[in-house]
């Protein structure tokens, strides 16, 4: 294979909302650069990005997949993410690891949350970034509306590189503002094209525009600023560097006209990259930390010590586990051996592969910037730094978002728990978003995700790669207990017989504390009235007491037990006794202190577009929940509510249907709050009637 130097290599992650044309775009530039002789069709299953089954069968991308082509001796790396909110940690793998992102904007469907969500990560990344807008080739589009919605969202920053010359089915023809030329491409999906210069009727628009690019380019540079102020105009290679220089700035978002599926702009789209995208060395010094958690920078030198970053961990039949990983520095070569710094343990570096979807071409050497993949890793997992031994550094962990649903499993089978908690902690390895944990508290198995679609993937990967099957039913909620008032009871636990008896007896004060106190326990006794080794055991009475619940069996909380008299036998008493006394002492006060039960409340951020804001108000209202505040961005509400728990279980698939997909949601842990007395009732006649069932 042939070897790139870092200059000549072009780090391309590929984001937008679903359904705007990602995977087809990749397809067509993958073929323009000669890697297929055919375009795939996802319809048809047969694209080199979207190759595993599910993706196949539900004609969407579920994983991010690496593509790479060569161009006027340059190397393009694509990142290729799925636009499903669903499966959003892909697409924060992938913009990690990226020096600038594509993000594709249907021009069906404009700028969607989906689009907001890869702008704000390639900013979270600080990453240079420039727009497709795809699919000009369908009816009913309008191009302008399009351009000020990116503007309006995305700042004045987006600036128009090329304008069609017509939209819908006559899609074919592109004034290219950079090259100021008409291109006309091939109806016959070879991507070719031919220039010519730019008709009379279109001059002046054209002018124009190119103005505007100039300018935005020209205000990235003092220098260039000047330059054009005294001249009026810059030179072609003024204008050229000025242009790559504000992309890498920031200063700049240019924007392309393409219609993938047709491979019309796709041929210059490639040419445009290799031009004006930065390079690994462009790109600023990435931080890490050493071995004294210094703050370290690390640039793009091949001849540095080696380091690189996994992304990503495919599992795969035959092969086992396959890590996703970018060079930051040094020469990486087949059977070095590095350091995983998070572990500790030495990796040999065996078989390396560039990808094409499944695809693998063997490589010996990888050098700095080159992003591939590495087979049979013993102890490295996605987010994990390997380096040279001698120079150890830890890359920031990456940071993928929070569960937004939860459920509960139960085995099919008897006898498969084991295999079943295996294969979840493997699917943890390989992705993780998806988290799973035995919750003893509510003896359920919890498995957490991004959405059902992604819950439904992974339980489905369970049944085929280790071949057992579960069940989902609702997980059950944490509740917890406690009081509004205080109360005092006596525990007193006698017992005669024959022999040796049991006497214990302490009397208790409850007193309610501020929410999130958990417990205190307090020493009052004077006068030895109870003796001091026997006050340890008091409170473990009262500890166990809390743990198993009084009204329903659930953990007592925010709750001050204050032991203030009580007896003692010098021969009958015993630590035995004084627990069981305090444990009934702390029941009795506790039924007398206004016992209430508390819910976990969660704070839900839902980002939808602005016409559903109120049927999603309703919603959050009907599910006891609280609107706390709203924010606009853009033509975007975001709602920020406080929903218990209990009523969030498949909301992402209620928002979605209300929102006719166009609504995304995250969910954080708040506090805890009173349950209203009507649904408290339910719940611990429920849970007596466990009690009862399970006797």
């Amino acid at each position: 294979m042939k070897e790139f130097k870092p200059e000549n290599l072009r780090n391309i992650v590929c984001g937008a909302h679903g359904g705007a044309g990602k995977t087809s775009l990749a397809e067509a530039m993958m073929f323009n650069l000669g890697v297929t002789n055919r375009l795939g069709d996802i319809q048809q299953g047969n694209t080199i990005s979207d190759y595993n089954e599910d993706e196949i069968e539900r004609q969407i991308s579920i994983s991010s997949s690496l593509l790479h082509g060569e161009l006027n001796n340059h190397k393009i790396n694509l990142i290729d993410t799925p636009g499903y909110p669903d499966f959003f940690g892909e697409v924060v793998g992938g913009f990690r690891v990226a020096d600038s992102a594509m993000i594709v904007v249907s021009a069906a469907g404009g700028v969607e949350v989906g689009t907001e969500l890869v702008w704000q990560e390639a900013i979270k990344n600080n990453l240079p970034r420039f727009v497709i807008i795809n699919k000009l080739d369908k009816e009913n589009i309008e191009f302008d509306p399009i351009v000020t919605a990116l503007e309006e969202s995305f700042g004045h920053q987006v600036v128009l590189a090329q304008f069609p010359v017509q939209v819908g089915p006559n899609f074919h023809s592109i004034v290219d503002l950079i090259r100021m030329k008409q291109m006309n491409f091939a109806t016959d999906g070879s991507g070719k094209y031919t220039e010519e210069d730019i008709p009379s009727e279109l001059k002046e628009q054209a002018e124009d525009l190119h103005l505007k690019l100039i300018e935005a380019v020209a205000e990235s540079d003092d220098t260039l600023m000047e330059k054009y102020f005294e001249a009026g105009a810059l030179t072609e290679d003024e204008f050229r560097g000025g242009l790559r220089k504000a992309i890498l700035d920031h200063s700049v978002y240019p924007v392309f006209c393409v219609a993938a599926t047709p491979n019309i702009g796709v041929r210059r789209l490639n040419e445009v990259i290799v031009n004006f995208m930065p390079s690994p060395k462009d790109m600023p010094a990435v931080k890490g930390t050493d071995e004294g958690g210094n703050e370290v920078e690390v640039v793009c030198d091949e001849s540095a010590p080696v380091s690189a970053l996994v992304f990503k961990t495919v599992s795969e039949a035959h092969v086992g586990e396959l890590s996703y990983f970018r060079v930051f520095s040094g020469t990486l070569k087949a059977g070095a051996e590095l350091v995983n710094v998070r572990s500790g343990k030495s990796e040999r570096i065996g078989q390396m592969s560039l990808l094409n979807g499944k695809q693998k071409t063997s490589v010996d050497t990888m050098v700095a910037g080159d992003i591939g993949a590495v087979v049979k890793l013993k102890t490295t997992h996605t987010g994990d730094t390997l380096c040279d031994k001698n120079r150890k550094i830890q890359f920031a962990q990456i940071e993928f978002p929070e569960p937004s649903i939860r459920s509960a499993i139960i085995p099919k089978a008897k006898g498969d728990e084991e295999k079943i908690s295996s294969g979840l902690h493997a699917l943890h390895e390989e992705d993780p978003t998806f988290i799973s944990e035995y919750d003893p508290e509510l003896k359920q198995t919890i498995i957490s995700g991004q959405g059902e679609l992604h819950l439904a993937i992974i339980l489905k990967r369970l049944k085929d790669k280790y071949h057992v099957e579960v069940e989902e039913e609702e997980p059950r909620i944490p509740y917890r207990e406690t009081i509004k008032a205080k109360a005092e009871a006596q525990g007193k636990y006698k017992k005669q017989s024959g022999g040796r008896g049991q006497y214990g007896d302490c009397h208790l004060r409850l007193e309610p504390m501020p929410r999130g106190s958990e417990f205190e326990f307090v020493d009052a006794i004077v006068g030895g009235v109870i003796p001091g080794k026997f006050i340890p055991a008091v409170e473990k009475g009262v500890v166990e007491r809390m743990q198993k619940g009084v009204l329903a069996g659930y953990p007592v909380v925010d709750v001050r037990v204050t032991c203030y008299d009580g007896s003692y036998h010098s021969v009958d008493s015993s630590e035995m006794a004084f627990k069981v006394a305090a444990s009934m002492g702390f029941q009795k006060a506790f039924l007398d202190a206004k016992p209430i039960l508390l819910e976990p409340v969660y704070h839900v951020t839902v980002k939808v577009p602005e016409e559903y804001m109120g049927d999603v108000m309703g919603d959050v209202s009907s599910r006891r929940g609280k609107i706390m505040g709203m924010d606009s961005e853009g033509k975007f509400q975001i709602i920020h509510a406080q929903i218990p728990l209990a009523e969030l279980y498949k909301y992402s698939t209620s928002l979605r249907s209300m929102t006719s997909g166009k609504g995304i949601h995250s969910r954080k842990f708040s506090h805890y709050e009173e349950v209203p007395a009507d649904q408290a009732q339910k719940i611990i006649e429920e849970a007596k009637k466990h009690r009862e069932e399970d006797e």
